[in-house]
């Protein structure tokens, strides 16, 4: 059974889904599903400005609407690929580790991208990795690290609407004399020779934004070498990541839309962005990078977001949405929190997925479809919904959005 927890917490534990719900979905037994669901239903109060910093420079926000509902943060597309939080090397490949828990291989002759599994990623890239950029911190300070495990500590800056509040940098417990701007934040930093390498990007009520891109400093002293930006060939101007490549003395960059390399004259050198498509023959969702920006196909991100299995029963269905619907398509409806039965009736081919998903034992995939679920007009949703709400437990994330769901329906039990 799910637990209940109080206001602005998580809601942790199982749900057996009853045997009719699996006969709904041409299926036979229980499933046990087992998640940590974030209980939203309480959160209308804003948060403070260091915390909502804090929160979204861990990235805990990207792609989730926790705070969509008080109004502080706003689903952008960019949001689905890949937030790179560490970057390994080999002799022929580069290894990504994406927040969201996907790993990738980047050939280095031909920038091919392929996701693996984390077995196959860990034998191509055998532990021990270099340290993460920083861990996702409980409050201020932030903890950002190099390469050879260096640390800085940063409070990250915030200016927003009126308030302007300057980040600070510490090296061994003094404060160090960073060029940057004050509402500049530092999200990831190397150490190459003499030289600092700082990636910046800036928090506000929006998320996080572009700031002065790549800066090259002193180490000793407060001397700035170099900035590069976007203007310079960058892939974006919010830098989540860099780390030095030890095999072609380039520094590898992640913006929130591609990666790139920059030599030591800072030059970038190759630029790819990052996008989300359909594999022809299996039809699977395979993130690629280009040289130029690339829209992602939403339907394939859907895919993925769900957990979708049957990628070939997932292609049907998207095949039988009318073609003027799959054009209006926008992961923004699936994404901030909207009104109940919202989605046109041509959507209603995906509602098996989705149903699917609510039962998922991965908690991302179960909270994308109990959350969406209802934004379908569909008589399958309220037999599923009148179905599962016994089951869940007072108080919980589940029994309110079940409920809520109901009450739309007019069939509150």
């Amino acid at each position: 059974m799910i637990k209940g927890s109080s206001p602005r917490r998580s809601t942790m534990g199982n749900t057996m889904i009853p045997r009719e719900l699996n006969r709904l979905l041409g299926r036979s037994g229980s499933v046990m599903v087992t998640r940590s669901t974030p209980d939203v239903g309480n959160v209308t109060a804003p948060l403070s400005v260091r915390t909502m910093t804090v929160l979204v420079l861990t990235g805990l926000l990207t792609g989730i609407a926790i705070l969509s509902r008080a109004g502080s943060i706003e689903f952008q597309d960019i949001d689905t690929l890949p937030y790179v939080e560490n970057i390994l090397f080999s002799p022929s490949s580069v290894g990504i580790v994406s927040q969201d828990g996907r790993l990738f291989r980047v050939d280095r002759q031909t920038h091919d991208v392929q996701q693996l599994d984390r077995p196959t990623f860990a034998q191509q890239f055998p532990q021990p990795w270099p340290p993460k950029a920083s861990d996702p911190p409980r409050s201020p300070p932030t903890i950002l690290r190099t390469t050879n495990g260096e640390e800085f500590e940063q409070t990250p800056g915030y200016c927003d609407e009126g308030v302007e509040e300057a980040h600070v940098l510490q090296f061994q417990q003094h404060r160090f004399p960073d060029v940057l701007k004050p509402c500049s934040t530092v999200t990831a930093l190397e150490i190459i020779g003499s030289q600092l390498w700082l990636g910046t990007a800036t928090f506000g009520e929006g998320g996080n934004g572009k700031a002065e891109g790549v800066v090259v400093q002193a180490l000793q002293k407060r001397q700035k070498v170099q900035s590069i930006t976007a203007k310079s060939g960058l892939t974006g101007g919010a830098i989540r990541m860099l780390r030095d490549d030890p095999f072609t003395k380039t520094v590898w960059v992640a913006t929130e839309r591609g990666l790139n390399q920059i030599d030591r004259s800072f030059h970038v050198t190759w630029s790819g962005y990052w996008y989300e498509e359909f594999e022809p023959s299996s039809r699977k969702s395979q993130t690629r990078l280009s040289a130029i920006p690339k829209v992602s196909d939403p339907f394939a991100v859907l895919g993925r977001e769900l957990g979708v299995e049957d990628w070939m029963a997932f292609a049907r269905a998207v095949e039988q949405v009318s073609p003027a619907e799959r054009s209006k398509l926008r992961l923004y409806d699936f994404h901030m929190y909207g009104s109940r039965r919202s989605l046109s009736p041509d959507l209603n081919h995906l509602v098996p997925f989705f149903l699917q998903a609510v039962q998922s034992h991965v908690e991302a995939v179960h909270f994308f479809g109990i959350t969406n679920v209802c934004k379908f007009d569909d008589p399958r949703v309220r037999t599923f919904l009148v179905a599962l709400e016994p089951s869940t437990v007072k108080g919980s994330s589940d029994q309110r959005f079940v409920q809520d769901c109901l009450k739309a329906w007019g069939a509150q039990p």
